[in-house]
């Protein structure tokens, strides 16, 4: 869907109409009711924040930064952007198909050369990409461009359908009046869908019904929701537990845990790159790859689909051939212009011909650079808001790693209520699709003071309803 763009100039954050009129409602409602009677939303926002924390929702043991103010949309832009995110899941498959049988798109990735043995052994099923978080801008064209793919093991996929449905049980004066639903989004309307995609993905994969199953840790990282996920599968029917990779065992029968029993399905909740070369963590990889468990994500997912490398392929001409003529309109609209940082010749997003290093130099303004396989917003430099003499310390730095430079999308902004600062203020925003299967689940919109939005960074988060 393409909304207009208004206003132009050097500020990071953009000036837009709101996304819907009941979006306008709300904002209009906070920036008076801060004005006259801000006690009425902060009483509001503190019974949101207790019944948060009553369901047990945390950010790794943190509050979890559930904002009393919801980001409005309505249904055609809902539908839009759910038939936007499942099309991207589509391209997807072809981008994992195309990297193993192309060693162009292969050279885009050479931290993954010595993993190829992992990451080309494709499962049979599709979508490739059972569980994703897509998150993205609105740009200045108005079409939502997606940043990052997040195919891993993506926070949220439990907690954030809770929050919804919580949200939607306090009496909140800014949606007053207002027809707001949360539950047209699946994973609100029922959080269990995510735990219910693990067992039909185990199911289409076998033909069986799921028996036993495994969240798999490493050394104690990336922990959060983890409870949330053993206690559904459990629900589901099946004997689940939380174990690290050094707890596995690959046998002749697949894969056992600690008390020899197979384990049928894992879900990676882990950084797969902190596990490679670890003796503890070989056969592991190995039993993945060679499908005698069912892994959501497979490798690939967590490699080389996460990259934001993936998104200098779907950019770049080169590849265009590979893809249909629906999905390389797909592309032109969704995905922004992006290159993996090295010398040599490529087309600007004008698709004129142009040596990166030099333009990436000459249009620091319009550019951002991003480590291609960090997490959190880590080391992320956004060229308008960076010194030059930075600027040209990274672009060396980038040119030495693994980086990506990527046309800059400014955030449009709202007015939020901040708990963690207790202030309400401009905060930019963007909005994440959650997708389960190859079909939407649901959205999350995070927000921030900062340009890099994260709720790591004490970025927080908005209930999305459809009204």
């Amino acid at each position: 869907m393409k909304t207009q763009q208004i206003g132009s100039g050097p500020a990071e954050i953009a000036t837009v109409p709101a996304i819907s009129e009941a979006d306008a409602r709300i904002e209009r409602r906070l920036c008076e009711l801060a004005t006259c009677d801000s006690a009425s939303i902060w009483e509001a926002q503190d019974e949101l924040s207790s019944a948060i924390a009553e369901a047990g929702l945390h950010f790794e043991g943190r509050a979890y930064p559930v904002c009393l103010r919801p980001l409005a949309i309505d249904c055609d832009l809902a539908n839009h952007l759910g038939a936007t995110a499942e099309g991207v899941v589509k391209l997807l498959d072809d981008a994992a198909e195309l990297y193993c049988c192309n060693e162009e798109v292969r050279d885009l990735f050479p931290a993954y050369k010595h993993l190829q043995h992992w990451i080309t052994c494709l499962p049979k099923h599709r979508p490739i990409v059972r569980i994703c978080r897509l998150d993205g801008l609105f740009g200045s064209d108005g079409y939502y461009k997606i940043l990052e793919t997040n195919t891993e093991g993506p926070g949220g996929v439990i907690q954030n359908g809770v929050a919804a449905k919580v949200w939607s049980r306090i009496p909140n004066p800014l949606a007053h009046g207002l027809s707001l639903d949360v539950s047209k989004q699946p994973f609100a309307k029922d959080p269990n869908c995510f735990v219910q995609e693990l067992v039909s993905a185990y199911r289409a994969a076998t033909g069986c019904e799921l028996r036993t199953a495994a969240v798999i840790n490493f050394h104690g990282r990336y922990t959060n929701e983890v409870d949330w996920i053993v206690n559904g599968l459990r629900d589901a029917g099946a004997k689940a537990a939380l174990l690290d990779v050094s707890e596995t065992t690959r046998t002749p029968r697949g894969l056992v845990g600690p008390d020899g029993e197979l384990i049928e399905l894992v879900y990676n909740k882990l950084d797969v790159r902190e596990i490679i070369g670890g003796k503890e963590s070989g056969d592991y990889l190995d039993a993945c790859a060679a499908q005698e468990v069912i892994s959501i994500n497979p490798w690939i997912s967590q490699w080389i689909l996460s990259d934001k490398a993936i998104l200098a392929v779907l950019s770049d001409n080169r590849f265009s051939s590979s893809f249909s003529a629906e999905q390389i309109e797909l592309i032109a609209r969704h995905i922004p212009w992006t290159r993996v940082v090295r010398a040599g010749v490529t087309t600007s997003p004008e698709r004129r011909r142009i040596e990166l290093i030099g333009y990436i130099r000459e249009n620091k303004a319009n550019l951002v650079l991003k480590p291609s396989n960090a997490t959190r917003g880590e080391h992320v430099l956004i060229g308008r808001l960076t010194s030059s003499e930075l600027w040209e310390e990274h672009i060396d730095r980038a040119a030495r790693n693994a980086y990506v430079v990527q046309e800059y999308v400014r955030p449009r902004e709202l007015t939020a209520l901040h708990p963690p600062s207790r202030s309400i203020k401009k905060m930019a925003y963007g909005i994440d699709c959650y997708v389960f299967g190859g079909r939407l689940a649901g959205f999350q919109s995070r927000a921030s003071f900062d340009a890099v939005m994260n709720v790591g960074r004490s970025g927080i988060l908005l209930p999305v309803a459809v009204g």
